[in-house]
């Protein structure tokens, strides 16, 4: 029964050494991904993020409100053109980008990181048939 106190003592103090480690680190908690009807404003772009990253994607228009909400789509592969309509699946990352719009003052930008973007074709209407 000596010998429980012996084994028991480092491995709690390793224990308590990786939650601290853990609690300090830069992972943030699961988040779900997000769907939004995004249209791309830019050409493809290669920017630096606030954190100091390097990432590749496309100054987007998201949202239904009347002044449309801006986000950086980030990606791994540029692919799309300016003006294309998606339909996007992904998650803001919690980082930004300045960016000058025009004449306009730098405005921060949240990042988008994109995990699956569809073309937005919008489904024909019901027209009746003529009679």
């Amino acid at each position: 029964m000596r010998r429980a106190p012996e084994v028991l003592l480092p491995s709690l103090l390793l224990g308590l050494a990786l939650l601290q480690a853990g609690c300090q680190s830069d992972l943030r908690p699961w988040v779900p991904p997000e769907d939004h009807k995004a249209k791309i404003i830019s050409e493809a772009m290669f920017v630096r993020t606030g954190r100091g990253d390097y990432v590749d994607g496309y100054l987007a228009e998201y949202g239904a409100e009347a002044p449309k909400r801006r986000m950086f789509m980030v990606l791994e592969i540029p692919r799309y053109l300016r003006g294309e309509r998606l339909i996007v699946t992904g998650r803001f990352t919690g980082d930004s980008v300045r960016m000058s719009f025009g004449d306009q003052d730098q405005e921060t930008v949240p990042v988008f990181e994109l995990e699956r973007g569809a073309p937005d074709v919008p489904a024909a209407p019901d027209v009746p048939a003529l009679k």
